[in-house]
């Protein structure tokens, strides 16, 4: 079965093949349309079936998918024939990720107490460039857990600058202080 690993390593081929190529955009826009397409769900059913033939099952993604290039389409074959078909999701998010880190825009993810307004956001994402040197987009969530200050995950990275952690580790300190 594949995992996330396997979508990364495809992403990455598909990555250097659209670098080579100079056709980064055209291979975002193709790796969403195979993603959306085989995704739904008696599509899948047919070509996740080990009662269909592969040949077959090749056909159909052909008609499924007119006017994709030939490498995007045997993408499709080689994950329909290695079974693989369920990491096309991830493997189109891996490469967004990849190719707006090219273009240096980063997608933050940030939690907040209390709904943000566009100005805030607006706000954040200019904070959160000036912290990273790059471009960041800001998707928020709203949890109030955390009573306040926000929660970022950008990429790898975490910024915690929570109420919540504020207090625990406030706590901490005063539980080794006595």
């Amino acid at each position: 079965m594949a995992t996330a690993g396997s979508a990364k390593r495809y992403a990455q081929a598909v990555f250097q093949i659209a670098l080579q190529n100079n056709e980064v955009d055209k291979w975002r826009s193709e790796l969403e349309t195979i993603a959306a397409t085989l995704s739904y769900p008696e599509l899948k059913a047919i070509l996740e079936s080990p009662k269909v033939r592969l040949d077959d099952k090749i056909q159909l993604i052909t008609k499924c998918l007119p006017g994709l290039s030939q490498l995007a389409l045997n993408l499709s074959y080689l994950l329909v024939a290695k079974q693989a078909i369920g990491i096309l999701d991830l493997i189109a998010v891996e490469y967004n990720r990849m190719a707006d880190a090219r273009e240096g825009l980063e997608h933050a993810v940030v939690t907040t107490a209390v709904a943000l307004d566009d100005e805030d956001k607006e706000r954040l994402a200019r904070h959160l460039a000036t912290l990273t040197g790059k471009k960041v987009t800001v998707d928020t969530d709203v949890d109030p857990a955390i009573i306040g200050g926000f929660v970022a995950r950008i990429g790898d990275k975490l910024l915690d600058g929570s109420t919540r952690a504020r207090l625990e580790a406030l706590k901490k300190k005063l539980v080794e202080a006595t």
